[in-house]
């Protein structure tokens, strides 16, 4: 398994533990675009913005919990993976479970860009990529 499938399983702990990723994973450049799901907000820039950004998401579940699914894709410079995320909505009973596909960039052994997509076919265009 690379290096940088590795790297994002830590962000994924991290958030699952902390809501928050582990900083030192990131590039100081980091872009973090989720337009494909909140299209009013355009792509956002910077590490801190970027959890910001998902604050609000994760924290409408009592314990919001992320996975890998699938690893789609891997090189020395891109992840493409398949995750399951969500949990029970704060304050109710009812659990909630989403299926994203993940767009990793990186450069340098760190993450310079993350994109969200509810689509495998985008996903994997993103990426530069086709099926």
């Amino acid at each position: 398994m690379s290096e940088n499938v590795e790297t994002v399983r830590r962000v994924y702990e991290g958030v699952n533990a902390r809501l928050e990723a582990p900083r030192e994973l990131f590039d100081p450049d980091y872009e973090f675009d989720n337009t494909e799901l909140w299209p009013d907000v355009v792509e956002v820039l910077g590490f801190e913005a970027a959890q910001e950004a998902m604050r609000e998401y994760w924290e409408t579940f009592e314990a919001y919990h992320v996975e890998i699914d699938e690893v789609i894709y891997t090189d020395e410079g891109r992840v493409v993976d398949v995750v399951r995320d969500g949990g029970r909505m704060r304050g109710t009973d009812a659990e909630v479970w989403n299926r994203f596909f993940h767009v990793w960039t990186f450069r340098d052994g760190r993450i310079v860009r993350l994109s969200i997509h509810t689509d495998r076919n985008r996903a994997l265009e993103a990426a530069g990529l086709q099926e």
